[in-house]
């Protein structure tokens, strides 16, 4: 074995914002990875704006409060007074009673967004989930550019200080530096022995959200396809095998989001399947696969899992990661993913750290995309049929727009009318 992968997560245990100089440095160890197996990835490079790590602190009277600046958030200085909210949703109910003020919740969603700048808040706080750091998010890009609000998280304990000093004058400070960058797509083509123009998928993102390595989520799955990797170059498949490495998932799937567009005749005509791995890692965790597909794909990947051995979790859904773009084309997906430890259950934080995953969490997800692959790359009849159960149309509709907070560009047809 070449590959090893809990090693290489030890490699790439820093900060990776798509577009910074950290990403640019674990594609380079990524690079290096897949030049010992023989393979040469090329980049695909696309813009974004982006953003250096902040820093912020909220001042009410004599305390002051630690507070991490969403992505894309400009330097500010705001004050106003601190309204606390049970459920963020009140915002979009009482129109007009929050404007220009500093509103603390639990809770925050993309259509809750549009609300903060109808009721021209001030700023926006949301608060951490409890027993663990405050979590990094960031603006979308289109939010960006529409004009934001200010926002930041702050942690769980923190916020329950705060919901005991409502109506108090607060003042909250936040520096952060907001750029156009470039990021890059890593992208490596395994040629069958026998090649049709059926193009098989596997990718993952390897960026991390601000101040966290991003042990689990996701250099757990950047190192399952390297694995995958050397799987397959051991091993030939008869059928192409295209594995990509995306960035700017977390800052909404901007990677994956930019090779559907580059390559959407690429995706119509060969496109055949996507197989994402995104989480994984606990020493200790649930093993899942979401299908976004079929009811036929998803009993074709339980039953060959079984077959071999390997109990994973199977569920006909959506999973928000990087095959959702592919959705916009009919294309399925599969997503592997591990939960249930530290690793996961902190994700997006800074304890998302190679020391709370260990090799044997990242066993069963690297296992079960072998497995998986194997079969559908060396079938004698491509065994995926390119479609998406209608039950998912609508959840892929709503996804899509509350990734961008556009029009969907989805336009399903019936396909019994009566």
């Amino acid at each position: 074995m070449v590959i090893n992968p809990y090693q290489i997560i030890k490699e790439l245990n820093f900060e990776r914002l798509a577009g910074s100089e950290n990403e640019r440095r674990a594609a380079a160890i990524i690079s290096e990875h897949l030049n010992t197996l023989g393979l040469k990835c090329r980049k695909e490079e696309f813009e974004l704006t982006t953003f250096a790590t902040g820093k912020g602190v909220l001042k009410v009277g004599d305390s002051s409060f630690e507070v991490f600046p969403y992505g894309l958030n400009t330097d500010c200085r705001v004050e106003a007074e601190l309204v606390f909210l049970e459920n963020a949703e009140i915002l979009k109910q009482n129109k007009g009673m929050y404007k220009g003020k500093i509103v603390i919740s639990n809770g925050y969603s993309r259509t809750i967004q549009e609300a903060l700048k109808e009721q021209e808040l001030a700023a926006f706080i949301a608060i951490g989930p409890p027993c663990r750091e405050a979590p990094s998010s960031s603006h979308r890009q289109k939010t960006f550019q529409d004009g934001i609000i200010n926002s930041a998280t702050i942690s769980y304990e923190n916020g329950v200080k705060l919901s005991k000093i409502k109506g108090k004058k607060a003042l909250l400070e936040m520096t952060q530096q907001v750029s156009r960058k470039t990021a890059a797509n890593l992208i490596v083509d395994i040629k069958g022995s026998e090649p049709d123009k059926n193009l098989t998928y596997l990718v993952a993102h390897y960026d991390s959200v601000a101040r966290t390595a991003g042990a689990s989520d996701n250099a757990g799955g950047t190192v399952s396809l390297l694995s995958v990797a050397e799987h397959f170059v051991n091993h030939k498949p008869k059928r192409n095998l295209r594995l990509i490495f995306f960035s700017g998932e977390e800052l909404g799937l901007l990677g994956s989001q930019h090779y559907v567009s580059a390559h959407e005749e690429e995706v119509k005509k060969e496109g055949s399947l996507v197989l994402n791995i995104d989480v994984s890692g606990d020493p200790v965790g649930m093993n899942r696969v979401i299908v976004t597909g079929s009811k036929e794909l998803l009993g074709y990947s339980e039953g060959i899992l079984n077959e071999a051995d390997h109990c994973l979790s199977h569920s006909l859904d959506i999973y928000s990661s990087d095959q959702m773009p592919f959705t916009r084309l009919e294309l399925p997906g599969l997503s592997i993913a591990r939960f249930g430890g530290k690793g996961s259950f902190n994700i997006h934080t800074p304890a998302d750290h190679y020391k709370n995953i260990s090799i044997e969490g990242l066993k069963t997800p690297i296992a079960a995309a072998k497995i998986l692959l194997n079969r559908i790359l060396n079938a004698g009849i491509y065994p995926v049929k390119r479609t998406i159960d209608s039950s998912l149309k609508e959840k892929i509709e709503k996804y899509l727009w509350n990734l961008n907070f556009e029009e969907p560009t989805l336009k399903w047809e019936p396909k019994y009318k009566g």
